[in-house]
């Protein structure tokens, strides 16, 4: 996704916004960014040496060994970004100018989207399979891990076909004797992009997913019982739930600022003021500790995710 500290610092030096301000800013996005790879980084880490043992276990139920390949996808995809993004975008604040190269500047904004919708749609997936192992418990038997091993192919795939543009027109331009790593689209190509992102790629998929859980919580939570279901396996499935929506929930929340700065200054230029400037800065990081969030809700809220910690850590329960 688009970096705002270094392509628009130009922007800010040159309208108005003092050098101070500047300095302290860029002290401050750096002390997040540290913050965010030191909360994200060793709990995703956890998390998928917690995933991996469980993929080939037959003591759990066939939706959650489904689901299984898509928590490590995003696990995955999530670790990636902390190895690559988050340093390359702690850089970007620490220097004035771009000094981390051609390649880096193209890869890191467009591998930055292809891991963000890659880990929207893993969500959608994980969603559509606690709806069918809800609503149509029988029908996700003719499901197998190899049929989700192609789905996060298909996801993986699709998501680059997103990020195409922004490894076409980022590139690196010279003003004066410094170098910034910039978008070459057109303000009306820059628009229409994200507006196509927005309208095409995220809410539809985004209203599929409150669909699914709509219907669950109807079935799980105010019809209560089918004669399908076990009082048992109500009880899972709620607590799986719980653990799905609260993820795609933050996902959502911690997103949309992002986007609103976006929609709302990508066409006026404020980003010479202060306040856009933090905004537009702070809403960005805001996104990009989503990463963080995984772990955390895995992790605090599933028994099964905390005795495979305790496991892990050679800790009795």
């Amino acid at each position: 996704m688009t970096d705002h500290c270094n392509s628009r610092a130009e922007n800010g030096s040159s309208s108005g916004l003092s050098d101070l301000f500047l300095q302290q800013s860029r002290a401050l996005f750096a002390s997040i960014h540290i913050l965010i790879f030191l909360l994200g980084m060793p709990g995703n880490v956890l998390l998928l040496l917690v995933l991996i043992p469980n993929l080939r276990r037959t003591s759990v139920s066939h939706v959650t060994r489904l689901t299984g390949p898509l928590l490590v996808n995003i696990a995955v995809l999530d670790l990636i970004f902390f190895l690559y993004d988050v340093p390359v975008m702690l850089g970007n604040v620490i220097f004035k100018d771009w000094r981390l190269g051609y390649m880096v500047c193209i890869s890191h904004h467009s591998l930055s989207l292809w891991i963000i919708f890659a880990d929207f749609y893993s969500m959608l997936a994980v969603s559509v399979l606690r709806y069918v192992a809800v609503i149509h418990p029988t029908r996700t038997l003719s499901v197998s891990q190899k049929h989700i091993a192609w789905a996060c192919m298909s996801i993986w795939m699709l998501c680059f076909l997103f990020s195409i543009p922004l490894w076409m027109y980022y590139t690196i331009v010279k003003v004066g004797e410094e170098t910034y790593c910039v978008n070459q689209m057109t303000k009306w190509h820059m628009t229409l992009y994200f507006r196509l992102l927005g309208g095409v790629a995220f809410l539809p998929a985004m209203l599929l997913m409150i669909l699914c859980y709509s219907k669950i919580i109807c079935v799980l939570w105010v019809r209560r019982t089918l004669g399908i279901h076990t009082a048992s396996s109500l009880q899972v499935n709620k607590r799986a739930t719980i653990i799905a929506l609260i993820t795609v929930v933050a996902f959502v929340v911690m997103w949309i600022p992002y986007w609103l700065v976006i929609f709302l200054t990508r066409e006026d230029g404020l980003l010479s003021t202060a306040p856009v400037y933090l905004a537009s800065n702070l809403t960005a990081l805001l996104a990009y500790a989503n990463c963080c969030v995984n772990p955390i809700v895995c992790f605090g809220l599933s028994s099964q995710y905390q005795a495979g910690l305790r496991k892990l850590l050679r800790r009795p329960g």
